[in-house]
C-alpha cells in the first residue's frame, strides 16, 4: 500500500477492512485445514444434535401442557368433592332428593377425574417424560462427539491469532505478543510514560504495538472511585390536637404524619477505562486537548456549516483575548478544522501548524464528520512526546483473543465468531490509530535508536504483572470481610531466575451498618430525630504472593508441560489455585503461604 493512501485514512480503512476481512476468513480456513478435522461430519452431528434439542424441547412443551391438565383437573376434583359435601348436606337438611342427586353426580365426577388423573394423565406424563428424557441423552451424547470433533481446531486457537492476520494484512500497524520491558523502558525514559501505581487502578490487559516503528499501548484498566450515594428514612409521629364545638364539648383530633430525611455518603464506584498512548518525536514541545465535538451528531452539512460558522467567532475572540493578556493563540485559517477539532488549549502555535498541515486538517474533519463506523468518538490528548487516545467505541471492544473464547463445538459457528470478532477488534484499532493516521508527520518521522540507560528492575512489566492477576478468579485475593468488588495491585519482590516473584494487594472494601438521626419539625412544632440507615465503606486488604515468567511458548507448548506429571504434583503441592493462568506466553501462578523456599527456582525450570 503506497503512501498516498496511507496518508488518507477513511479511504485507507476501505481498502484495508476488506483485505483484512479476507485474510482473517483464509486465516480460519487454514486453521481447519491444519487441524484435520472433517467439517461435513461435524455439520451432519449438529445437525442431529440439534434436531435431537428441538425434540427434546418439543416433549417438554407436551408434558408442560398435560401437567397444565392435570393441575386444572386437580382443581377441578377439588371443587367437586366441595360441591357434592355442600349438597350432601342440604339435602340431608332439606330432605329434597334433587340435593342428592346433585352431590352423587360430583361425587362421581370427583372420583373419575382422580382415576384419570392416576391412569390416563399419569401415564402421558411418564411417557412424555421419558421421550423428552431420551432425546436430551442424545442429544448429550451428540454434543460430546461435535466437541471431540472440533478439539483438533479448538487446541489451534492462540493469543497472537489477530496480530499474524494484521501483519498479513498491511505494514503499517504491528502488533506485539507481550508488552515486554525494553518497550516499556524505551517509552519510560524516552517520553516519561510511567507505571500504574495508583492503588485505585488496576491494569486488567494491555497491547503494545508500533505504527510505522513509533511505538503505541493500549491499556485497558480497573478503575475504583467514589460516588455519592443517598440514602433516606422515615419516621411515623402521632399527636393529638383538642377543639371546642359549637355545643362546648371537647373534640380530639388524631394526627399522623411520616417525616422523611436523608442523608449524602460515599460509596465506592468501579468501572473499565481503556486509552491507547502513541510516542512520536513530531513536535516534542507541544501539547494540547480536544474532545468529541457532540454537536455535529444527526446534523447534515448546511447544519454542520452554520455551527461551524458560529464557532468560528469564539476562536476571534479567543485569539483577541489571548493577545491582550500575552499569550499566544493564533486561529487557524481553516474554520471548519478550528471548530470541528476544537482544540483551544495548545500551547506551541508554531508547532501546532507543522502537526496540523492542510492534509491533516482535511483527514481529521472527515473523520469527525464520518457518520460510520463511529463518527467522532474520540478524545485526543498530547503531552509532549505522548500521544492519549480514547473512544467510546474502545470501552466495549476487546483487543485480546482469548482462545477460551473460540472453543465450540459447531464449525458453522466456530467460523462466525472467530471472523466476526478478529474484524471488530481490527475495525475498532484502526479507528483508535485513525487519529494519528491522519497526520502525515506521525508517520514520516521514525523513531531513532535508543540505549537504555539502566536495565528494568523485572523479567516482566507491571502492567502485564497486573493483567495475569486479573485474569483469575477475584476469590483467590478477595479479602474475607469485602463485599465490594476488588483493585489488585502488584508489587514487585525479586528475580528468580527469569521469573519474577511478587505480591499481589488486593484493595477493597467491607460495609458497617450506620444509623444516623436527622432532625427534622415534624407537623406537631416538635422537632424528631428520624433514623436514617447507612452503609459506612473501610478500606480491608489482603496479599497473595504469585510467580509469573514469560515463557515463550505458544499455547500447545504450554499445556504438554502443564499435562506433565511432575508439573500437576508442583501444582497441588505449591499452588494456592492448583492451576496456572497462561495468557501470550505469559504464565503464572498463585503460591501458597507454607510454600517451600525452593519453589520459585523450580517454577522457573519448568519452561526452560
Amino acid at each position: 500500500m503506497d503512501n498516498e493512501e496511507i496518508l488518507e485514512p477513511l479511504k485507507c480503512y476501505e481498502v484495508l477492512g476488506i483485505k483484512f476481512h479476507e485474510n482473517n476468513t483464509n486465516f480460519f480456513d487454514e486453521l481447519v485445514k491444519k487441524s484435520n478435522i472433517n467439517v461435513e461430519e461435524n455439520q451432519k452431528t449438529v445437525k442431529e444434535y440439534k434436531e435431537q434439542v428441538n425434540l427434546a424441547n418439543y416433549w417438554e412443551k407436551k408434558q408442560t401442557s398435560v401437567r397444565t391438565i392435570k393441575g386444572l383437573l386437580i382443581f377441578l376434583c377439588v371443587v367437586s368433592f366441595i360441591v357434592s359435601f355442600v349438597f350432601f348436606y342440604l339435602g340431608f337438611q332439606s330432605l329434597e332428593a334433587i340435593q342428592f342427586v346433585v352431590a352423587a353426580l360430583t361425587l362421581c365426577l370427583a372420583i373419575g377425574l382422580i382415576v384419570l388423573i392416576a391412569t390416563k394423565i399419569k401415564n402421558l406424563i411418564k411417557i412424555r417424560e421419558a421421550k423428552k428424557l431420551k432425546h436430551k441423552e442424545e442429544a448429550a451424547k451428540l454434543l460430546k462427539l461435535a466437541y471431540d470433533q472440533l478439539e483438533p481446531l479448538n487446541e489451534l486457537y492462540d493469543w497472537d491469532i489477530p496480530s499474524k492476520i494484521v501483519s498479513q494484512t498491511t505494514d503499517l500497524i504491528k502488533l506485539d505478543k507481550t508488552f515486554d520491558p525494553e518497550k516499556f523502558q524505551y517509552l519510560h525514559e524516552k517520553y516519561n510514560l510511567h507505571e500504574i501505581l495508583n492503588e485505585n487502578i488496576s491494569v486488567c490487559y494491555v497491547q503494545s504495538g508500533s505504527i510505522v516503528g513509533n511505538p503505541f499501548v493500549i491499556i485497558n484498566t480497573y478503575n475504583q472511585n467514589f460516588a455519592n450515594k443517598t440514602y433516606t428514612g422515615s419516621l411515623v409521629i402521632e399527636w393529638e390536637t383538642y377543639s371546642t364545638d359549637s355545643d362546648g364539648h371537647v373534640q380530639t383530633h388524631h394526627h399522623t404524619q411520616t417525616l422523611h430525611a436523608s442523608i449524602i455518603r460515599p460509596v465506592p464506584n468501579y468501572y473499565h477505562n481503556t486509552y491507547l498512548v502513541y510516542a512520536c518525536d513530531a513536535a516534542l514541545n507541544l501539547s494540547f486537548s480536544r474532545e468529541p465535538f457532540t454537536d455535529i451528531v444527526g446534523k447534515n452539512e448546511k447544519q454542520i456549516e452554520k455551527i461551524v460558522e458560529k464557532g468560528a467567532k469564539k476562536f476571534v475572540k479567543m485569539e483577541k483575548d489571548a493577545t491582550n493578556k500575552g499569550r499566544s493563540f493564533t486561529k487557524m485559517a481553516n474554520d471548519e478544522f478550528e471548530v470541528l477539532f476544537n482544540s483551544f488549549d495548545r500551547d506551541n502555535e508554531v508547532e501546532y501548524r507543522f502537526l496540523f498541515t492542510p492534509l491533516a486538517q482535511r483527514n481529521l474533519i472527515d473523520l469527525i464528520k464520518s457518520k460510520v463506523p463511529y463518527g467522532d468518538d474520540f478524545s485526543f490528548t498530547k503531552d509532549h512526546g505522548l500521544n492519549f487516545i480514547r473512544s467510546s467505541h474502545s470501552q466495549s471492544i476487546s483487543y485480546l483473543f482469548n482462545p477460551s473464547w473460540f472453543t465450540n463445538y459447531d464449525i458453522d459457528d466456530a467460523k462466525r465468531k472467530f471472523i466476526q470478532h478478529n474484524d471488530i477488534l481490527f475495525q475498532g484499532l484502526y479507528f483508535d490509530l485513525a487519529p494519528l493516521i491522519s497526520i502525515p508527520a506521525y508517520q514520516q518521522i521514525k523513531p531513532k535508536e535508543y540505549i537504555y540507560n539502566e536495565k528494568y528492575v523485572s523479567n516482566v512489566t507491571r502492567f502485564e504483572h497486573e493483567s495475569l492477576a486479573n485474569s483469575f478468579n477475584v476469590s483467590f485475593f478477595k479479602p474475607e470481610d469485602a463485599c465490594t468488588n476488588v483493585i489488585l495491585k502488584s508489587k514487585f519482590i525479586m528475580k528468580s531466575g527469569n521469573s519474577d516473584v511478587l505480591d499481589i494487594e488486593a484493595h477493597s472494601f467491607t460495609g458497617i451498618d450506620r444509623v444516623e438521626f436527622v432532625d427534622v419539625l415534624g407537623g406537631d412544632g416538635f422537632i424528631h430525630a428520624v433514623p436514617v440507615p447507612w452503609i459506612e465503606y473501610i478500606p480491608v486488604d489482603k496479599t497473595t504472593r504469585m510467580e509469573i515468567k514469560n515463557t515463550n511458548k505458544s499455547r500447545l507448548e504450554f499445556k504438554e508441560v502443564q499435562n506433565s506429571s511432575d508439573f500437576s504434583e508442583f501444582m497441588s503441592q505449591q499452588s494456592l489455585c492448583n492451576g496456572t493462568i497462561f495468557e501470550r506466553g505469559l504464565a503464572a501462578t498463585l503460591l501458597r503461604d507454607d510454600a517451600s523456599n525452593d519453589i520459585y527456582s523450580q517454577f522457573d525450570k519448568f519452561f526452560k
